[in-house]
C-alpha cells in the first residue's frame, strides 16, 4: 500500500509538472476534486476515531494522517487558468485574491503536517486537539473559497 501511495504521488507530481501547460480545465477540476475527496476520506477516518465513532487504531491514524499530509499540496496545483468555470464549487475569490487563497492553503498544509506528527505519538488528547485545529483550517478555506 505504501509503495502504491508513493507511486501515485510520483505520478501526480509528473502530471502536475505539465498540468498548467497541457491540461484541459475540466481534467484539472476532476483531479483537484479527487485529491480533496481523498483528503476528506482520510481526515474523516481520524475524526471518527477522536469522536468515538469508530475504535481508535494508532496505526490507522498514522496512515490516515500521513496520507492527508502527502496529499495536502495536490489540489492546489490544479487551480489553473480556466478552472473557475465548469463543474466546480470553487469561488471566484480564489483568482481575485490569490494571495489570501495561497495563505489559507499554506495554513492548512502546516496544520496537516502537525497532525501527522501528533498521530505518531499515540497521544489521543493531543490528536483530538490537532484534529480540531486542522479541521478549523480546512473549514476557513472552504468558508472563503468554496460554494456551499
Amino acid at each position: 500500500m505504501k509503495k502504491m501511495a508513493i507511486a501515485l504521488l510520483g505520478f501526480a507530481g509528473i502530471v502536475s509538472f505539465s498540468a498548467q501547460a497541457q491540461m484541459k480545465p475540466e481534467d484539472a477540476i476532476k483531479l483537484r476534486q479527487s485529491a480533496m475527496k481523498l483528503i476528506g476520506y482520510n481526515f474523516g477516518s481520524i475524526g471518527a476515531m477522536v469522536n468515538d465513532k469508530k475504535p481508535y487504531n494508532k496505526d490507522e491514524a498514522i496512515r490516515n494522517a500521513s496520507r492527508v499530509d502527502a496529499l495536502s499540496t495536490q489540489p492546489f496545483e490544479f487551480f489553473i487558468a480556466g478552472t473557475d468555470k465548469g463543474e466546480t464549487k470553487a469561488k471566484a475569490e480564489i483568482w481575485k485574491d490569490s494571495d489570501k487563497f495561497k495563505a489559507a492553503a499554506e495554513k492548512m498544509q502546516g496544520e496537516v503536517a502537525k497532525l501527522a506528527q501528533v498521530a505518531r505519538t499515540g497521544d489521543m488528547a493531543a490528536l483530538k486537539a490537532q484534529v480540531g485545529t486542522t479541521g478549523s483550517a480546512c473549514k476557513a478555506c472552504h468558508d472563503d473559497f468554496r460554494e456551499k
